[in-house]
Order: C-alpha cells, then sequence, then structure tokens
C-alpha cells in the first residue's frame, strides 16, 4: 500500500463539478477494459455534469471531495444518496453508495471519502447502505469487503 495522502473531505460545491466529472471518467475509463460493458455514449461527461448537479441540489443525496493540501486538483470525490425500499420491509430508507473515485488508489482517500458517507448515513437514521460493485474489478472488491460490505443480492444480466 502507498503512503497515506493527508486529505481534507468536505461538501462539494458547484464549482467542483468539472473535476468531479473529470474523477468519474477516470473511475469509468478504468472499468471499459475490464467490462466493455461499461461503454459510455459521446454525451456521458454531459450528463454527468447534470446528474452531479442534480444531486448536490438534493436533500436525498450528498456529495463530498476530497483535497490534498499542496497539490492541485482533487483527489477523489463519493456521491451519497439516501434511496427506498418497497413497503414491505421494516426499514422505509437506506444508504446507498452512487459513486466513489479516488484514483490514486491505496492512499486512504476513498476510505476518508466513505466515512464521511457514512457519517451522513448514521444522521439521516439510515439502519444500512448498500454499494454496486463490478464483479470484474477485484481491486474494488477487496475495497469494499475491507470496510464491512458483503452479498446480499446477486444482479444478473442476460443481453438481449
Amino acid at each position: 500500500m502507498a503512503e497515506s495522502l493527508a486529505v481534507a473531505v468536505r461538501r462539494a460545491l458547484e464549482p467542483d463539478v468539472p473535476a468531479i466529472v473529470r474523477l468519474w471518467r477516470a473511475m469509468w475509463d478504468y472499468h471499459t477494459p475490464l467490462d466493455p460493458r461499461f461503454a459510455t455514449t459521446p454525451l456521458a461527461d454531459t450528463v454527468m455534469e447534470g446528474w452531479i448537479l442534480q444531486n448536490l441540489e438534493s436533500d436525498r443525496s450528498a456529495v463530498w471531495v476530497a483535497e490534498a493540501p499542496g497539490t492541485a486538483g482533487l483527489k477523489g470525490y463519493v456521491l451519497a444518496m439516501i434511496l427506498e425500499n418497497p413497503p414491505v420491509v421494516p426499514w422505509p430508507l437506506y444508504g446507498y453508495v452512487s459513486e466513489l473515485s479516488a484514483p490514486e488508489g491505496g492512499r486512504g482517500v476513498g476510505t476518508r471519502l466513505l466515512e464521511a458517507a457514512h457519517a451522513w448515513f448514521r444522521e439521516k437514521g439510515l439502519p444500512y447502505a448498500e454499494v454496486n460493485v463490478s464483479v470484474r474489478n477485484p481491486a474494488a472488491r477487496a475495497f469494499w469487503r475491507r470496510r464491512g460490505y458483503g452479498e446480499f443480492l446477486e444482479r444478473l444480466r442476460v443481453e438481449l
């Protein structure tokens, strides 16, 4: 593991959106060679910009960014959301980590961002959090397992 990077985690602001989109793109481009089903359309960055802006304004989501003093640019971001369960379970709401990107992996940035999301989920009284992880990304699967995430449902796909 690389040496930890001293970062400050804060809520994202509108001026951060272009940098967040670049971090998202880095994450997505990392996944595409692992699984071509991660291919994007030419409008993907524009769509993501709108998605991030929408989530900055929502009371059901929060975006945090990580900065390292003395360095340029953001080191990562996380988008956390509050999602609804169907009314047949006793927990109406739960936390969902929609995206987490920390391209300089192994330096503690992803962990710090996830801690911010978990604290927000606890503040909102949510009983648990979920995340989707690519089965073809062993590094990401190991990251989430080290942080206590485990199997719940298996999501399957068929090409039609």
